[in-house]
């Protein structure tokens, strides 16, 4: 195997670990902001469900006024059966004191719903309010896992800069590095599963078994040059 395509595996290698670090750190960014955003969507709809009860409230205030005020007159109304002269008048009374009960129900029906639906809400965002917590929580998780994956793939990263350095350093072959430097995927791959680690279409079995025995070949269906990497397995 000529030593500077050894050298460009060595480099193809250390390039696949940092775009590994790169995804795994880009990876926890996106999850804590999907979780900030989430949170504040939450937020927003106890925020709403808030501004609900304020009016459902309201409104059961002027309704349980109009019950008290229906019940004060039925009093009145109930106190004047006994002084009425003639038929006529405790017809009339009597209409008026069904007409008062029927409006002093449907008030109590609306008060019963917007008790419901007071219920309901303030169950509704006990359950939101937990959920809040528990992002709240796993945010903060992934933000320290975050700082401390920071840290160590620093670490790392400058290690495998400081390989990739050298590496290229001591490639010869300047127009195979000038093609690497282009594209080093369209350059350089891994068998996987027995396939093209770049076009993924299966290998012959010689060809297989040739990259097995150390040897560099090229992929039959796209060209790029293929390696056997026990770790890509």
């Amino acid at each position: 195997m000529n030593l500077d395509v050894k050298k460009i595996i060595n480099l193809h290698k250390i390039d696949t670990r940092l775009q590994e670090i790169h995804d795994e750190k880009g990876g926890l960014p996106d999850i804590i902001n999907n979780q900030i955003e989430k949170v504040d969507e939450l937020k927003n709809k106890i925020h709403d469900s808030e501004e609900e009860i304020k009016l459902l409230n309201k409104d059961k205030s002027a309704c349980t006024l109009s019950i008290e005020d229906f019940n004060s007159n039925l009093d009145k109304h109930n106190k004047m059966m006994d002084k009425v002269k003639n038929n006529k008048e405790y017809d009339a009374l009597l209409l008026e004191i069904d007409h008062l009960k029927k409006e002093n129900n449907e008030l109590q029906s609306k008060v019963d719903n917007i008790n419901s639906s007071l219920d309901n809400l303030s169950t509704s965002n006990e359950e939101v309010n937990k959920e809040i917590d528990l992002l709240s929580e796993k945010i903060n998780q992934n933000e320290s896992e975050l700082k401390e994956k920071s840290v160590e793939f620093s670490i790392e990263e400058k290690l495998l800069e400081k390989d990739k350095k050298k590496v290229m350093s001591e490639i010869a072959d300047s127009l195979f590095l000038d093609k690497y430097k282009e594209d080093n995927e369209s350059l350089v791959a891994a068998v996987y599963n027995g396939s093209c680690g770049s076009c993924f279409n299966s290998l012959p079995a010689q060809s297989l078994q040739d990259t097995k025995n150390g040897k560099l070949i090229t992929c039959p269906s796209c060209s790029i040059y293929l390696y056997f990497d026990k770790d890509s397995q």
